[in-house]
C-alpha cells in the first residue's frame, strides 16, 4: 500500500529542507540525538579535452560505413605523399628511393692479379654511381585489396645477367621489383599475395633496402638468397599469424627466375618456400623483442644449372658486370636444390642484434664448361659428377643508436620497420644574417658485422670469404640517411686448372692463388619519399 497523501507531502518537504540545511553547513540530529552522515558531494564533471586530429580519425574509422560511399581523397604526408579516403578504404601512395654511392679500395697482390690468374673479375676499382633509383606506387582499394607497383631504373646493367653478364647487356631496360595484388582477411590464409614479390626466405632479404643496416646485405644474399633477380620472383604466397601476433608464418609457390624482369621461359624451375617465426618477447611495438625464425626453400634449378658467386660488402659500380666477383664456384648442373635459413633477432632499446645462417644442397651436381672457366674456383674437369654439393654462409651484426632511438618492428612480415629519429637534423640561423645558429644532430647509429661465406665443399671450391664491416649511419630524418662503411675482407681463392682456347676447347692451364685481403670504404646518400 502507498503512503497517505499527507505523509508523502511531509516526506518531500523534509527532504528539501534537509538538502537546504546541508547546503549551508548545518546537519539536523536524528531522533536519537546522533549526527547523520553527511550527504556525498555531487561528482565533479570531468573537463573534456577537445578531440585531437588522431581522435577524430580513429572515431571516423570506427564508424560503420559503406565501402566506397565517400571517394573524396585528402592528401597527407606519411613518409611520402599519400592520398586517402575518409575511412581509408581507398589509399594511394606515390614515392620512390634514390641511393648514390662513392667507394674506394685497396687489395693485396692475390686479389689484384689478372682475372685469369685468380684475381678479382673484373679488376677492383673505385667508383661513384647510383646504387638504386626506383619509382613506386602502392595503395588500397575497396578496403581489402592492396597493391604495389615498383620499377627500378638503375639495375639496367643486369639486362642479360642470367649466367655471365657482358657489356652488351647495357641499356635502358627497366626492371620490376614489387608488382603484386593482395587480398586481406582470407579465412585460414590471412593475406594472399599474387605477382612479382619477395619470397619468404631470409630476414635481411625481407627488410627493405630503404633502411638497410649497412650499405650491402651479406654474402649469402648474393650467393643463395637472391642471385641475379634482385630478390623478387613471380608467384603466390599466404601471410598469416596468431591473434596475439607472437607466431607468424608465410608460405608460397614461385617461379625460380634468374633475371630482374619477373620472367621465366621454362616449364620447370618451380620453387616452394616457407617461413615460421616465433616472437616470445615483444614489448612496446618492438622496443624490446626476441625473434626466432626458420625458413626453407625447395626448388628446381632453372635449365638445371646454378651459379654460386658473391660480390663484396661494398660494391664498385652499379649492379651488373662492373662489380668485382669475390668468390665463384662457376656454373654447376644439378637436379634439385634445397635451402635452409635460421634467424635470430633481438632488440632492447637502442641496442639491436641480427644473425642468420644459410645452408644450400645441390643434388646430382656436375661441373660444366659454361662461362670463362679460368675465373672459377678450383674444381674437377668439366663434365665430372660431384654428387651433392653443400655450401653455407651466415652473418652476425650488432647495432647501437648513439642518440637513444630504438627500432620498430612489423608483425605483418616479421621484420624491422622504419627507424624514426628523436629529432631531425637541421641547421638554421635566427634573427637575420648575424643571428645565432640553431641545430639538431638527427640520429646516429654505430654498427658492427661479421660476414662469412663458404663456397668450398672439398671438391668444388669456389672460395671462402671472411669479412668485418664497421658502419656509422647518420639519419637526417625518417626519409634520409648517410652511410659510412669500412670493410675488411679476407679472400681464400684458387682458380681452376682449366680454361678455353680460342676455338672454345677445354684445355689444362696452371692454377693460381688469388687469396688476400681487400679493404673497402664507401659512403652512401640514401633517401626515399
Amino acid at each position: 500500500m502507498g503512503r497517505p497523501a499527507g505523509q508523502r507531502k511531509t516526506t518531500v518537504c523534509r527532504l528539501l529542507l534537509a538538502g537546504l540545511l546541508a547546503h549551508v553547513g548545518w546537519s539536523p540530529l536524528h531522533a536519537d540525538g546522533t549526527v547523520p552522515e553527511p550527504l556525498p558531494a555531487p561528482a565533479a564533471t570531468p573537463a573534456t579535452a577537445p578531440p585531437t586530429a588522431t581522435d577524430r580519425v580513429a572515431e571516423q574509422l570506427a564508424t560503420p560505413h559503406e565501402v566506397g560511399a565517400d571517394l573524396n581523397l585528402r592528401a597527407v604526408w606519411n613518409h611520402g605523399l599519400c592520398l586517402e579516403s575518409p575511412h581509408r578504404d581507398f589509399r594511394m601512395k606515390v614515392g620512390g628511393r634514390v641511393q648514390i654511392d662513392t667507394t674506394a679500395f685497396t687489395a693485396g697482390p692475390g686479389p689484384n692479379q689478372p682475372p685469369d690468374q685468380a684475381g678479382l673479375d673484373p679488376p677492383l676499382t673505385g667508383a661513384t654511381n647510383f646504387r638504386r633509383g626506383r619509382f613506386r606506387l602502392e595503395g588500397r582499394m575497396y578496403e581489402t585489396f592492396d597493391f604495389a607497383a615498383e620499377y627500378d631504373y638503375i639495375n639496367q646493367l643486369t639486362a642479360n645477367n642470367e649466367i655471365f653478364p657482358t657489356e652488351t647487356g647495357e641499356g635502358p631496360n627497366v626492371a620490376v621489383t614489387d608488382l603484386w595484388l593482395q587480398v586481406r582477411e582470407f579465412p585460414w590464409l590471412g593475406i594472399v599475395r599474387v605477382g612479382n614479390q619477395k619470397d619468404p626466405f631470409g630476414y635481411e632479404h625481407l627488410i627493405t633496402s630503404r633502411w638497410l643496416n649497412f650499405m650491402e646485405r651479406s654474402f649469402s644474399m648474393d650467393a643463395f638468397v637472391a642471385p641475379f633477380n634482385l630478390g623478387f620472383v613471380p608467384g603466390i604466397q599466404s601471410l598469416n599469424r596468431t591473434a596475439d601476433g607472437r607466431i607468424g608464418w608465410q608460405v608460397g609457390i614461385f617461379k625460380n627466375t634468374t633475371n630482374p624482369f619477373g620472367f621465366g621461359d621454362t616449364s620447370g624451375a618451380s620453387e616452394t618456400a616457407g617461413r615460421l617465426v616465433w616472437v616470445p618477447w615483444l614489448e612496446d611495438g618492438g622496443f624490446r623483442l626476441l625473434h626466432l625464425g626458420i625458413a626453407g626453400r625447395t626448388m628446381q634449378p632453372r635449365n638445371d644449372v646454378v651459379r654460386f658467386r658473391s660480390r663484396g660488402d661494398i660494391r664498385n659500380g652499379p649492379p651488373g658486370p662492373r662489380n668485382s666477383i669475390y668468390a665463384d664456384a662457376g656454373v654447376l648442373s644439378g637436379s634439385w636444390q634445397n635451402m635452409l635459413g635460421l634467424e635470430l633477432v633481438g632488440n632492447n632499446g637502442p641496442w639491436s642484434f641480427q644473425a642468420e645462417y644459410f645452408g644450400s644442397w645441390l643434388y646430382d651436381g656436375v661441373t660444366t664448361d659454361l662461362g670463362p672457366l679460368e675465373t672459377n674456383g678450383f674444381q674437377p674437369a668439366p663434365g665430372t659428377p660431384v654428387g651433392t654439393v653443400f655450401y653455407q654462409g651466415g652473418y652476425a651484426e650488432v647495432l647501437y643508436f648513439l642518440t637513444g632511438e630504438s627500432r620498430s618492428y612489423s608483425t605483418l612480415e616479421y621484420r624491422f620497420g622504419r627507424p624514426i629519429p628523436r629529432s631531425n637534423f637541421y641547421c638554421v640561423r635566427s634573427g637575420g644574417t648575424r643571428g645565432p645558429i640553431h641545430s639538431s644532430p638527427g640520429a646516429w647509429q654505430l654498427g658492427f658485422r661479421y660476414n662469412y661465406l663458404g663456397l668450398s665443399d672439398g671438391e668444388v671450391n669456389g672460395g671462402v670469404l671472411n669479412a668485418v664491416t664497421i658502419g656509422l649511419n647518420w639519419l637526417l630524418n625518417p626519409n634520409a640517411r648517410v652511410y659510412f662503411n669500412y670493410d675488411l675482407t679476407h679472400r681464400n681463392f684458387t682458380n681452376t686448372p682449366f680454361a678455353k682456347n680460342a676455338a672454345g676447347d677445354v684445355i689444362s692451364v696452371p692454377s693460381a692463388d688469388g687469396s688476400g685481403f681487400i679493404n673497402g670504404f664507401g659512403v652512401r646518400l640514401a633517401f626515399d619519399f
